[in-house]
């Protein structure tokens, strides 16, 4: 499978368990993307991880001149790489700041934010950040986009998935996430695993989706 062209102004869902792959994925299609800018909202604490174990922060990306790491909301504005990671200092990993920071997108417009990892943002079913809801419902116009990644995506809430057209779908232990999944789409080949180092890659309007593996 080549690459797919997904459009700047289309919602992307991808899901998975942990060591899957997803995350990387994100950071490998979305190092290639220059029609907007990228801001990935990093819930993991990756930037430190990576940083402590002297690894690239962002694959295939130099620091300082392709991205910018930050770790509070003020400082966003000061940024002048077309790519930025919202590492938030602990203070700021709450609800009323990852909401400031999608407001932020929001009005920023021509951006892409990439949410790893969704279920940090969205605590339950029913609560999550307003702008999100305004990205999901409305950012089109403004080319603004999600892309979220989650290891359960039976958890979160529907105004998100149920919003993507493009889906990158890895190995899911729990089969309610897998019926999430088929439910959403409508295709049944998400009740089973692609396998391991495998994906399920679905656009809407497909009855099925494909069988795909990552090439790094």
């Amino acid at each position: 499978m080549q690459q797919p062209k997904i459009g700047v102004d289309k919602h992307v869902g991808i899901a998975g368990q942990t060591g899957t792959g997803k995350s990387v994925l994100a950071e490998i299609y979305l190092a290639g993307v220059t029609e907007v800018d990228v801001v990935k909202l990093d819930t993991k604490g990756e930037v430190y991880e990576r940083r402590k174990k002297k690894e690239p922060i962002w694959r295939g990306l130099v620091e300082g001149k392709d991205y910018t790491v930050v770790e509070r909301l003020e400082e966003l504005d000061e940024v002048r790489t077309r790519k930025i990671i919202y590492a938030p200092i602990f203070e700021e990993q709450e609800l009323e700041f990852y909401d400031a920071l999608m407001k932020w997108v929001y009005m920023r417009e021509n951006t892409t934010l990439w949410i790893d990892e969704l279920m940090e943002v969205c605590p339950s079913y029913s609560k999550y950040p307003p702008y999100l809801k305004g990205i999901m419902t409305r950012g089109r116009s403004k080319n603004v986009a999600v892309w979220a990644c989650t290891q359960r995506p039976a958890d979160i809430p529907a105004i998100v998935f149920g919003n993507c057209s493009h889906f990158f779908i890895f190995d899911m232990n729990l089969p309610q996430d897998r019926e999430k999944m088929a439910k959403i789409t409508g295709a049944s080949r998400f009740l089973e695993k692609p396998g391991f180092r495998y994906f399920w890659y679905f656009e809407s309007g497909w009855d099925e989706p494909i069988k795909a593996t990552l090439k790094l």
